[in-house]
């Protein structure tokens, strides 16, 4: 038995053992003598022998049994056809079916007679049962005629060498016994020398089954005359029927063995299987099946599954381009690819060695259901989160094309707009789906305001207004470049001190250890009312920016009312470049910026009639810093279309009684509740009896 690996169990090619493939194996026969018993006779040269055939008699039968079984010259047995006595001869054939029971590698089929061997018979096979029969080889005295062949023809290179070819070699009637004809397979076919590579000549030896067609007999001549004697002496006779071959496994195989089902099968190697070992086993697709060879053993080899599938299937296409051709099918865990070597789509996983996750893409709110490897996917617009699965910020109501934009008014709301529903979250003055207008009692909607709108003041007369314009934006400024502008420095218990002037900066010398106020000018003082809501800045400049100071103190009086800032600034960095180092401290004037807490109608009333404006002295006992600038926003009336306006400055709709832009007079037939209580007092009808109208104010 030939080995299928080498001493150092490397594969190689085996074959199984070299075999008569006939021997005692059922041969069918459609025509044997002794049915009906019958008489016969041997030619011997001048002289006829004559016996007796009885398909039933132990003795005297040439049943189909003796074809292939153990011969013996010293004691020969046949089998006999009838004789032409009983119609046997051309065109009337007699067949001899040998079933091989699987595909063998035939190398000859040999034949020995008994009597003369014939003038025409053929050799065929199939390669699979119920098959076509193809033609082996043809042997006959008269080939054209009989075949329509030419005598001994043969092949050249480049012909089809699956092409039986016939001769007269063997068609002479002598000997009269004992006569031989044996048919090599590859005799005559050029690609024999090189047959591991011939897939045409492995497929012309392959045969699972032989048939021999006997056409004509061998005569002298003498059946002419009908004479029954004469006739009785011609018959078939055939001793021993032998095939040469090997079970045919493509080398994958050493032996061949009887399955449970009963039928031939190859004990196949190299990961191979099939009755033959024509194929890969199963998990073992990872390259094509190819034959064995004398040089390679073309083993199947097991797919690469990554461990996570256990079926596979040999992909072409992937083995061209790739070199490997297993392609998995089934793979587990959620994986994919020719080698389960990658999640599968909408899956993920950032190691190889880590398990697949579900990317869990939000259908509407995602490009796509794929993630990145790190489970990250790809948002619509207007769409955040890891599984895009929320808006961003400014976007809301997730759907189908990702996220709406927010339509909210920056000037009138808060933040954003809620991702739920796209509500916007308005300012306190400000009302509409979009925080887009003022609520009744305000006006001017400003993006700078944190209220957004600007309550009415109207002197507390009326709560409809709405922006004038009739006013012009100004700033009220000293910035120091001539002279300290009217600024002072004032102290405890009124002491006041004047400043030290130096061209864009003054600044202020302490006063008995305490460092004081700077006093603001008329021009900050008196009605302020027009620099509600407006802002205030003051810039401190140093030599040095860690001289700079880091917080200061504004104080406002009027009507009665003190009320003081803390102001707080981060310190700017400049490039050297010779700018003075400088901070910039902002205080808007409303009552939400200012202590002690206050509400909106008094601290107007103190704007009304401001009386003091102080800034407190930043830079201290070491005069580390110097006031650089001051700046108040406010406006004036104009009787022309000039900008900037100041959409800040109230029109006023008044009330019954009431007249002027602001409500602060009353109208004709009405005075003051309070005799000049001012334009915070109530205007109430005159009672003068009908006798003439009264003074507004008193």
């Amino acid at each position: 038995m030939d080995s299928c690996y080498d001493e150092e169990g490397i594969p190689s090619r085996c074959l199984p053992k070299f075999e008569n493939a006939a021997f005692d194996r059922t041969v069918i026969v459609s025509n044997v003598c002794g049915i009906p018993p019958e008489d016969y006779c041997m030619q011997t040269g001048s002289t006829r022998s004559c016996h007796f055939c009885d398909a039933l008699d132990l003795e005297l039968n040439r049943n189909a049994t003796y074809l292939t079984d153990f011969h013996s010259d010293e004691e020969p047995t046949w089998w006999q056809s009838q004789s032409m006595f009983y119609g046997v001869q051309y065109p009337n054939s007699v067949n001899i079916t040998l079933h091989l029971g699987k595909s063998f590698e035939i190398t000859y089929v040999r034949l020995k007679f008994y009597t003369s061997r014939p003038e025409s018979f053929a050799i065929y096979k199939r390669t699979e049962e119920n098959g076509q029969w193809q033609p082996y080889q043809y042997y006959s005295a008269s080939c054209r005629k009989m075949y329509g062949r030419n005598n001994k023809g043969f092949i050249r290179p480049g012909e089809n060498e699956r092409t039986a070819v016939c001769t007269d070699e063997f068609s002479d009637i002598s000997p009269l016994t004992g006569g031989n004809v044996a048919f090599s397979t590859l005799e005559g076919r050029p690609s024999a020398y090189n047959f591991d590579q011939s897939t045409v000549l492995q497929d012309w030896v392959t045969a699972t089954d032989i048939l021999i067609s006997l056409d004509r007999l061998n005569t002298f001549g003498d059946e002419f005359f009908k004479d029954p004697k004469v006739l009785r002496s011609y018959f078939y006779a055939i001793s021993d029927f032998s095939v040469g071959g090997r079970c045919k496994c493509n080398g994958h195989a050493s032996d061949c063995m009887t399955n449970e089902e009963g039928r031939l099968v190859c004990s196949c190697e190299h990961n191979t299987a099939g009755v033959d070992c024509q194929h890969c086993a199963p998990f073992y697709q990872d390259r094509p099946w190819a034959r064995a060879t004398a040089d390679s053993a073309n083993q199947c080899v097991r797919c690469n599954c990554s461990g996570l599938a256990d079926e596979c299937v040999f992909d072409a296409e992937q083995y061209r381009s790739t070199g490997s051709g297993g392609r998995c099918v089934g793979c587990r865990e959620n994986t994919a690819g020719p080698h389960c070597e990658r999640c599968r789509e909408n899956f993920f996983r950032s190691l190889p060695q880590q398990s697949c996750q579900n990317c869990n893409c939000d259908a509407m709110g995602s490009m796509s259901l794929q993630c990145d490897p790190e489970g990250v996917c790809m948002c619509r617009r207007g769409v955040s989160g890891v599984k895009c699965d929320i808006c961003k910020s400014g976007f809301h109501s997730l759907g189908p094309g990702g996220c709406r934009l927010c339509d909210c008014d920056n000037r009138g709301s808060v933040g954003v707009c809620s991702p739920e529903d796209g509500h916007c979250y308005c300012k306190t003055n400000v009302e509409g789906q979009s925080c887009n207008r003022c609520k009744p009692g305000s006006f001017n909607l400003q993006l700078e305001n944190p209220d957004g709108c600007k309550k009415c003041f109207c002197f507390g007369h009326s709560l409809a207004c709405s922006s004038s314009n009739q006013y012009m934006a100004i700033n009220i400024t000293s910035d120091f470049l001539e002279d300290p502008d009217g600024w002072k420095g004032v102290f405890s218990r009124g002491h006041e001190q004047s400043l030290i002037w130096k061209e864009g900066e003054v600044y202020l010398l302490p006063y008995r250890e305490e460092n004081g106020f700077y006093k603001a000018p008329d021009k900050y003082l008196g009605n302020r009312l027009l620099s509600y809501g407006q802002t205030l800045s003051v810039s401190f400049t140093a030599e040095l920016e860690e001289l700079l100071p880091r917080s200061v103190t504004v104080m406002l009086e009027g009507s009665g009312i003190s009320v003081t800032a803390d102001l707080y600034s981060q310190q700017e960095t400049y490039s050297s470049l010779g700018k003075t180092p400088i901070n910039t401290f902002t205080l808007r004037l409303t009552e939400k910026s200012v202590n002690p807490s206050i509400g909106p109608l008094e601290f107007l009333r103190m704007l009304y009639n401001l009386t003091a404006l102080h800034i407190s002295n930043a830079g201290g006992q070491n005069y580390t810093s110097q006031l650089s600038r001051v700046s108040l926003e406010s406006s004036v009336r104009t009787n022309y279309n000039v900008a900037p306006h100041a959409p800040w400055v109230e029109e006023c709709t008044c009330p019954t009684g009431f007249t002027g832009q602001f409500c602060e007079h009353c109208a004709p037939g009405f005075t003051r509740e309070t005799p000049n209580g001012g334009p915070f007092s109530p205007c109430v009808p005159c009672n003068c009896n009908q006798h003439g109208t009264c003074h507004p104010e008193t």
